[in-house]
């Protein structure tokens, strides 16, 4: 069983993402989803991972306040562009 909800703005200068930046919690691990694209994660040990090749300045705000909110250091597109993308596991 999973649980997801909409990520809230807490760092980012804007009220609110509207909607377009949900987090699924399942089995300790944390999904950030973007406009319904499952984008990183945040696996139950702490270490970050990559799912999603793209970028996009939205996008890169929700997991800016993502990694933010989960105390991962890094972020900004330079950061973005060093991860290695990988295939998301199945939840």
């Amino acid at each position: 069983m999973y649980n997801t909800y909409e990520m809230t703005a807490i760092y980012d200068s804007r009220k609110s993402f509207y909607g377009k930046a949900h987090i699924i919690e399942f089995m300790g691990r944390k999904i950030l989803e973007s406009y319904n694209t499952r984008v990183c994660e945040i696996d139950a040990s702490g270490a970050f991972h990559r799912y999603w090749s793209g970028e996009s300045a939205t996008t890169m705000r929700h997991v800016n306040e993502f990694i933010r909110q989960n105390g991962i250091s890094g972020g900004g597109v330079s950061w973005w562009r060093e991860q290695p993308v990988e295939r998301l596991a199945m939840i």
